[in-house]
């Protein structure tokens, strides 16, 4: 079988990211004087990464954030001095999901609500909870196509990454 033909059977098995690397890694397998179970754990690893990043990627897109750029990281904790930052990374950990507990932002506007619902949401994905992200006039607006937001897998989910804490 050579490259061209090699490529077409990994696209077929789905294999896209051991394709994707493959010319790189048989150079460097050459180069190196690779065993044969080095090159093929790289290339195995090269595809298990590349699946994850996708993974990511579509629960990111799945979850509907207004912003998906806001994170805790870009989150200004000096702005809203009265923020409990120890909850807000406790609640970032997603233990109290899997604890399948709710909770509820609450505030004015321009305290952060939406900013750390995002964040947490985002947290949430990376430790493989499905997230669908909605602030509370979309939420109902929603609630007439509950068939969607059933047909996510209910211990996996975090909803609006809501919680009780005033701010």
């Amino acid at each position: 079988m050579n490259l061209i033909e090699l490529n077409r059977a990994l696209g077929q098995l789905r294999l896209g990211g051991i394709a994707a690397v493959l010319e790189t890694r048989l150079r460097q397998a050459q180069a190196e004087a690779m065993p044969p179970i080095d090159f093929l754990s790289c290339l195995v690893s090269d595809e298990l990464t590349r699946r994850g990043e996708r993974l990511l990627e579509r629960r990111k897109k799945q979850a509907e954030f207004r912003d998906a750029q806001k994170t805790l990281d870009n989150f200004d904790f000096n702005f809203n001095r009265k923020m409990n930052r120890s909850l807000v990374f406790d609640l970032a950990t997603g233990a109290f999901i899997a604890r399948h507990e709710d909770g509820l932002f609450l505030g004015p506007p321009g305290t952060g609500k939406s900013h750390l619902a995002q964040a947490i949401g985002q947290a949430a994905i990376q430790q493989g909870y499905r997230v669908l992200y909605r602030e509370t006039h979309k939420l109902l607006d929603d609630s007439m196509t509950w068939p969607k937001l059933r047909s996510m897998e209910p211990a996996k989910n975090a909803w609006n990454c809501s919680f009780p804490y005033r701010f």
